[in-house]
């Protein structure tokens, strides 16, 4: 209730006297104000000083007076009490840097929060920060399974992301060679366009009748932004769609140009009938996951999940894999889920890398930054292992392809080839790991696929076999019959019986290299998008 307003009405004063009376009351310490934090226009919150704001006072002020506040809020309630700063800034349709506009910043939300005693900042094992309720501070070890869960969350909101951009670019949809989008491998860092965060962004050419037809629209300029909004792991709900909505408004209003088009896209797993007809009554296309990959991607989100929590407890994960991948099958949709399959080619190896290493030290996904003369590089390992006996630092490149696929040769300007590999990220690693190998670890490198290498590959592998760069546990290569072969001399039958009923069909070679493009195309942003993080 507006308090100025009610002592106008009970004292009969001026709407300034009454604002007087209010400031006096709290210099008098008689009650508490929210300032210098406003709800709204100007308008501050007052409270008795015996009681505190809340959480939940907070909230239901903010609905109204701060949605940016409530939806975050709302969001940390339906996650049990957590957030990621990623999904914090999706959720406050907040910027990544200050501008001119009007739009609050994050941290300007996370100041007034943490003032009132609301919310404190968290980071994991990884540097990656959340927001978590401040009623869990000194439990730790609940914070610590909150953010593993969390985290979790976020790479099943991820998993099946490139193949969703695949099927809207067979859809004549977006032109999907030209995305830019979240990894599943760092789930914390999202697509950035026009100072602000999405889980993808592409162009569209699809016209429909107009002026400019699609074969015309040849430059970015003369296309349709498309954005997405993918959630998978939770239900769709009206803030997540409010928050989509403020991003596509400050987007449209920031452009300085002329009616910059937009095609908001959304793809949920679950979601209200209220919420699909407000998605509907705002003209945005929504799909159901399952109308894309059909309802046993269901089962699959579920596994998938699963499997992410079965490596981080480094429990047996070959079950769960091969699950994943019978039913992708079943569904006949291996051709539509390639990208997943990929990923679950590198879960599927990191048992026999612990078995090798067992007491060593395994990141997956790990992301290595550095200044280049001026500008920030970066590059991205499939595994990253720190090994003290032998004093090793092994880095693993994974491909998974089906048996008639082959890897080039390439050189250091080809992604995804040898060349690239050993020529040009490991160089770049040596440099990022100096000190540790100056104090006696020694840089090692090996390549593994289930697809084959051309000639001029295996003598490539062959002359790396030979140099500093191989492990004493490992070769620096291994194709498919030798990967197999390195399984069975491990006892892993299980691995070679999934690599034999799941990795065997055909591949397209100009699929697979518009696959690579479009990995590597994000490869190459990570750096920028991860300087405007605060991780």
């Amino acid at each position: 209730m507006e308090v100025n307003a009610i002592l106008v009405k009970t004292f009969n004063v001026t709407s300034q006297y009454a604002r007087k009376i209010l400031e006096r009351a709290v210099a008098q310490k008689a009650i508490k104000s929210s300032a210098p934090y406003t709800f709204g226009k100007g308008q501050y919150v007052y409270i008795y000083n015996e009681y505190d704001f809340g959480k939940d006072g907070v909230k239901k002020i903010a609905e109204k007076s701060r949605p940016p506040i409530y939806r975050l809020l709302e969001l940390m309630d339906q996650n049990k009490g957590i957030i990621s700063y990623y999904e914090a800034l999706k959720i406050t349709s907040a910027p990544l840097e200050e501008s001119s506009t009007k739009v609050v910043s994050l941290d300007d939300i996370l100041t007034l929060l943490m003032k009132l005693d609301i919310v404190h900042k968290v980071t994991d094992r990884n540097d990656l920060v959340y927001i978590v309720y401040k009623i869990y501070k000194d439990k730790e070890a609940v914070v610590d399974a909150m953010m593993a869960d969390h985290f979790v969350a976020m790479v099943a909101d991820c998993s099946v992301l490139p193949d969703i951009l695949r099927w809207l670019g067979n859809a004549n949809i977006i032109d999907s060679g030209n995305a830019i989008y979240r990894n599943k491998k760092t789930p914390h860092i999202g697509a950035k366009h026009n100072n602000l965060i999405w889980d993808a962004f592409a162009y569209s050419r699809a016209t429909g009748i107009n002026p400019i037809l699609g074969a015309k629209a040849d430059t970015v300029d003369k296309k349709t932004l498309a954005v997405l909004d993918v959630v998978l792991a939770s239900e769709y709900s009206a803030v997540h769609l409010d928050a989509f909505i403020g991003r596509i408004q400050i987007n449209r209003k920031s452009v300085n140009e002329e009616d910059r088009k937009i095609l908001p896209i959304i793809i949920y797993r679950v979601c209200s009938t209220h919420t699909i007809n407000k998605i509907r009554k705002n003209g945005i296309i929504a799909f159901d996951i399952s109308a894309i990959f059909g309802t046993r991607i269901y089962e699959v989100l579920n596994r998938f999940r699963e499997l992410s929590v079965l490596l981080k407890e480094d429990d047996a994960i070959e079950k769960t894999i091969e699950n994943i991948l019978k039913t992708i099958n079943n569904a006949g949709q291996d051709e539509a889920l390639k990208e997943l399959r990929g990923t679950l080619f590198e879960f599927l190896m990191y048992p026999l890398l612990k078995t090798l290493y067992p007491n060593a030290s395994i990141d997956r996904g790990k992301i290595l930054s550095a200044d280049n003369k001026g500008k920030k590089e970066s590059y991205e390992y499939d595994y990253i292992i720190e090994s003290s006996n032998p004093p090793e630092l092994i880095f693993v490149e994974l491909k998974g392809y089906n048996a008639k696929a082959t890897i080039n040769l390439g050189d250091t300007e080809k992604k995804a080839t040898l060349r690239w590999f050993f020529r040009r990220t490991l160089p770049f690693a040596e440099k990022y790991y100096k000190t540790a190998i100056e104090k006696g670890k020694q840089a090692k490198a090996v390549f593994i696929t289930s697809a084959n290498f051309f000639d001029d590959g295996k003598e490539f592998i062959a002359k790396m076999n030979g140099s500093k760069y191989k492990s004493k546990l490992l070769e620096t290569g291994y194709e498919r019959g030798a990967l197999l072969e390195l399984l069975k001399e491990y006892g892993f039958e299980t691995e070679i019986r999934i690599i034999d009923k799941f990795y065997s069909g055909s591949q397209d070679e100009d699929d697979l290299d518009k696959e690579e493009k479009q990995e590597n195309k994000v490869r190459n942003i990570l750096s920028d998008l991860e300087a405007d993080l605060p991780f």
